[in-house]
């Protein structure tokens, strides 16, 4: 499936830093979701699945950007339901799934893994699915920006607006029509926190989170939001240590 993948971007132009950035960000996310559903016992029909969502859950990211020149959802396309579209209406899922069975899972996952609120799929391995990509790709993302440093830019000087700041503190998954400025949508990454569904995500989660904030983050409004998710992340963690012993 992996030289598939490759034969299928190689249509694009990986000297591009942002298809290569891609194509790496969906290398990273496949890993996550096998080392996650390994850790979480899924069967192991579920990790195959979740090998093939995590590999193509932006795959419409590379025809994205060659059609109209952003990544940016709001200028362009819904990139989850571009993805959708490629694999199930083009059909080139054929391409790296032959068991049609399987089809409804990984669309599901795939369609709802950038969307504010996850909707129940009516079936429980859907539903876990779903959760674990939205969990991996928040991380990986984090890790990109934190680690990798793939971000042209720190925080401005301007605030965070007060309406964004009042939505970490409610401990909310915030919408990005919200954001009012740059430091608006750094804040809203730093937010994905409040929706992940998997507290063993944490324990490596925080780490990148520490490095996001080294990077990016500048202030006094970013301070006071980081001490508040980190002591967010430590009380689950707590919580989740607890229930393990």
């Amino acid at each position: 499936m992996l030289d598939k993948f490759r034969e299928y971007v190689s249509n694009y132009d990986l000297n591009n830093n942002d298809i290569l950035s891609k194509y790496n960000h969906s290398i990273r996310v496949m890993k996550l979701m096998i080392k996650y559903a390994e850790k979480l016992n899924y069967t192991e029909e579920e990790k195959e699945i979740c090998q093939i969502v995590g590999l193509l859950h932006d795959i419409g990211r590379f025809l994205q950007l060659k059609v109209f020149k952003t990544y940016i959802d709001y200028k362009s396309v819904d990139h989850a339901d571009y993805s959708v579209e490629q694999l199930f209406k083009k059909g080139d899922i054929k391409l790296f799934c032959k068991k049609e069975e399987w089809y409804p899972i990984i669309q599901f996952a795939i369609k709802y893994h950038n969307k504010l609120e996850l909707p129940d799929s009516g079936d429980e391995v859907t539903n876990k699915i779903a959760k674990l990509i939205r969990d991996v790709d928040k991380m990986d993302v984090i890790y990109t920006i934190g680690v990798l440093k793939e971000l042209k830019h720190r925080a401005k000087e301007d605030r965070v607006s007060p309406l964004v700041m009042e939505e970490v503190f409610k401990h909310q998954n915030i919408d990005v029509k919200l954001a009012n400025n740059y430091n608006d949508r750094l804040v809203i990454q730093m937010a994905f926190v409040f929706g992940i569904y998997n507290d063993v995500i944490l324990l490596e989660y925080e780490k990148y989170l520490d490095s996001y904030y080294r990077v990016v983050c500048v202030g006094e409004d970013f301070a006071k939001i980081y001490k508040e998710i980190k002591k967010y992340i430590k009380e689950r963690i707590r919580k989740y240590e607890r229930n393990r012993y």
